[in-house]
């Protein structure tokens, strides 16, 4: 990959300056119908709420421990993990594509995280009573 594509991904040690940054902020998430085409957060189905300490602390592991694979999926993701702040407000996304991999911000990072642990996220959504399979 060359040229403008190139430049406007971000590095693996950008998005997670970002996630850190964000995760910070987070005081509760939502996992939402559709991937990066679904439209407007707030428009769409609800599919899963996290709002207990030790849930969000195991979400932010799941989706942000592993490898950035320097590319995107070329599909949009299934759902959409999305961060809310102490005021409801969303301060960040992150698609999911497969079982395997997030993409954070597709549009701004263009650059897809390989989640180290595939199976205990995918049994974490299904605790949520997200079908996975």
């Amino acid at each position: 990959m060359t040229g403008p594509e190139r430049r406007n991904r971000a590095n693996g040690a950008e998005v997670r300056d970002w996630l850190d940054e964000v995760w910070g902020r987070t005081e509760a998430a939502v996992v939402l119908a559709r991937g990066d085409d679904g439209g407007p957060l707030a428009e769409r189905r609800l599919m899963g709420e996290v709002f207990d300490a030790e849930d969000l602390a195991e979400l932010r592991t799941l989706t942000t421990t592993g490898e950035f694979i320097d590319d995107i999926c070329r599909c949009h993701g299934s759902m959409t993990i999305a961060l809310l702040d102490a005021e409801g407000e969303f301060i960040g996304s992150g698609s999911v594509h497969g079982e395997t991999d997030v993409s954070w911000e597709r549009g701004r990072f263009r650059n897809n995280l390989e989640v180290a642990d595939p199976e205990q996220l995918v049994g974490f959504l299904e605790r949520l009573g997200i079908r996975m399979r």
